[in-house]
């Protein structure tokens, strides 16, 4: 699972790497995202790559699959179907977090590809209509089982994907949930890495550079 997660890569990197040619919204380096937040979402509309603004967090917010959704529960329910086939977006990341028992302490840990680039984990989202017209957003995190560094914290992760199953995963024609599952999978453990970061990182209020530096490098929990 993931339930908190950074993006810190500056706006034009971020552009040149999802070939993204529309920016709705303010976009702002985070570096500790939480569920119900607003976070920037990469779609397919129009003929081009957006990256536009949703709530993370489907409604209603305290439904199993809200914030994180095992594709291959929700793609047999009925209620995802037009979802999965219509509105799949890319959610990007710099890395996400998780936490060890160490005794009676909750250790933090930073989950980053090794070479420290941002990556793009597979997203659902959904869109609705208030009373007063206005359009709101909402989304989900598409999980795979976890790979042997994640282990260690979830039993799930991120399903992330590379340049050519985004195109796949945004590709409007690609309805065919079979071949849209192929894309959901643990990635290899040997591009991740996972170093401690300070424990302040579990208060969702708290949003500083300082919260993903490496906290203590002689932990012998890190993962490499």
């Amino acid at each position: 699972m993931c339930d908190r997660f950074s993006l810190h890569v500056r706006t034009d990197e971020l552009q040149d790497k999802y070939q993204v040619q529309r920016i709705e919204g303010e976009y702002r380096p985070r570096y500790n995202i939480a569920p119900t937040q607003s976070i920037p979402i990469i779609v397919q509309g129009e003929g081009q790559r957006q990256l536009v603004e949703a709530r993370w967090g489907l409604f209603p917010f305290w439904a199993k699959d809200s914030v994180n959704a095992d594709f291959g529960s929700v793609s047999s329910k009925k209620i995802f179907d037009r979802i999965i086939k219509r509105q799949r977006c890319l959610i990007p990341c710099s890395g996400f977090y998780g936490w060890h028992m160490e005794g009676k302490d909750k250790q933090a840990f930073h989950i980053v590809m090794r070479d420290q680039k941002v990556f793009a984990m597979a997203g659902l989202y959904e869109t609705r209509v208030d009373p007063r017209g206005k359009l709101h957003r909402s989304c989900t995190i598409v999980t795979a089982m976890a790979n042997t560094i994640v282990s260690s914290y979830h039993s799930r992760m991120p399903a992330i994907m590379d340049e050519e199953e985004q195109l796949r995963w945004l590709d409007p024609d690609m309805t065919d949930r079979y071949m849209l599952e192929n894309h959901i999978y643990s990635y290899p453990a040997s591009a991740m890495r996972a170093y401690p970061v300070t424990p302040l990182s579990h208060n969702e209020e708290l949003e500083a550079p300082e919260l993903i530096e490496e906290f203590s490098p002689s932990l012998a929990l890190v993962k490499e």
